[in-house]
């Protein structure tokens, strides 16, 4: 829920800490990445595929 939050916001920073934590979790990150999809319809696909890197940073090991 929190990563919802983030990305609407487009918190970069907050959509990284709550990716980090949701792998933390053990939630897989296809399941982190469909959050991001899934706000297309109400973000728009710029604002989504923005979450999307983000989330990219942290499942790739980019960012930390």
């Amino acid at each position: 829920m929190k990563l919802a939050l983030a990305i609407g916001a487009a918190s970069e920073g907050g959509v990284h800490s709550h990716c980090r934590r949701a792998l933390s979790e053990g939630i897989p990150p296809e399941a982190i990445q469909q959050v991001a999809i899934l706000a297309i319809g109400t973000l728009g696909f710029p604002q989504a595929v923005a979450a999307l890197t983000w989330i990219d940073d942290i499942v790739s090991g980019k960012k930390g």
